[in-house]
């Protein structure tokens, strides 16, 4: 997911973690992609006790099995985690800066499986890396990655960080900068980007109702959408608030898609049988349970106030 460069130069955090940059094929990402003109382009859901089950269904490890800092990572002694170019609300600057609530999440479970900020090895990824059935080159990747059955065939997921919608996004001056129902929206040309959950949820939501246009990245549908090409873009809803505030500042949030079926939520991503699927999401159910992921979400994420659309 790639969005025009924020101004201003990337902020950096509590010292610089590994950043290896020549182990994952660079391919088209398939999520944003944003021209920008003299810039450079970034990317645009309580510990179980042995041998009850997590919820991404892998058997909880013993104590000796997650042993702080001693895990069968690729590296030993280091956390290498998969990633496409950074973007808010998940990464701000770069990275490593441990700011953003995916950057701050990957380091919170970092700090829980015994690594330190600087033993944590950033990759470059795309997202069809992240999600196919291949060995990975990484431990585990932080990519906005919506936990599926039909994914689970291919890879591990941790336990849920996080519950998420799917957000609405129209033209501040556009015929639709009104809308606050599905219905106010027919007849509309709305943009999805095809290879993710957007489609599906634009498709359950409106039906042939509206036309809907894929693109295969959500910033092209963007830049759609501010010329006009397109009446609303369909995203994640954080997502969507990051871009309409801070990469796309002439649109807006109008609402969110009613859920079709069962909550959508992201999890971090595992090769498929990782040893280290139970630890991570220990790890992950750990932050849940003492509120470092509600405060997370309160700081970094703005979608709270965003009504659905009737």
């Amino acid at each position: 997911m790639r969005w025009a460069a924020r101004r201003g130069a990337p902020r950096l955090g509590r010292g610089h973690s590994r950043v290896s940059k020549g182990l994952a094929v660079r391919l088209p990402r398939p999520i944003l992609s944003v021209a920008a003109v003299g810039v450079t382009a970034l990317a645009l859901t309580g510990c179980s006790t042995p041998g009850t089950t997590t919820d991404a269904g892998s058997p909880s490890p013993s104590a000796a099995a997650c042993e702080p800092g001693a895990l069968p990572t690729l590296t030993d002694g280091v956390l290498t985690v998969g990633a496409s170019d950074p973007y808010e609300p998940w990464y701000v600057g770069e990275r490593t800066s441990g700011e953003g609530f995916e950057s701050a999440l990957v380091y919170a479970v970092a700090e829980r499986l015994g690594y330190e900020h600087d033993d944590v090895e950033w990759v470059d990824v795309t997202f069809d890396q992240i999600v196919a059935p291949a060995e990975k080159p990484f431990d585990l990747a932080a990519y906005q990655t919506t936990i599926t059955e039909q994914r689970r065939t291919a890879v591990d997921f941790s336990s849920p960080y996080l519950t998420t919608r799917q957000g609405v996004i129209v033209a501040d001056d556009g015929p639709y900068a009104g809308a606050t129902t599905l219905a106010d929206l027919e007849g509309a040309k709305v943009g999805v980007t095809a290879a993710q959950t957007s489609l599906d949820a634009a498709e359950a939501a409106w039906g042939d109702a509206v036309e809907v246009v894929p693109f295969s990245a959500a910033g092209d549908g963007m830049q759609a959408l501010s010329s006009g090409q397109v009446d609303a873009m369909v995203m994640d809803v954080d997502q969507g608030v990051a871009a309409s505030t801070v990469y796309f500042p002439d649109t807006q949030v109008v609402g969110t898609l009613p859920q079709p079926g069962e909550p959508e939520q992201l999890g971090l991503v595992l090769d498929k049988d990782s040893a280290l699927t139970a630890c991570v999401s220990e790890a992950v159910d750990a932050l849940e349970a003492d509120g470092t992921l509600a405060s997370l979400r309160t700081e970094w994420l703005r979608s709270d106030d965003v009504p659905e659309l009737g």
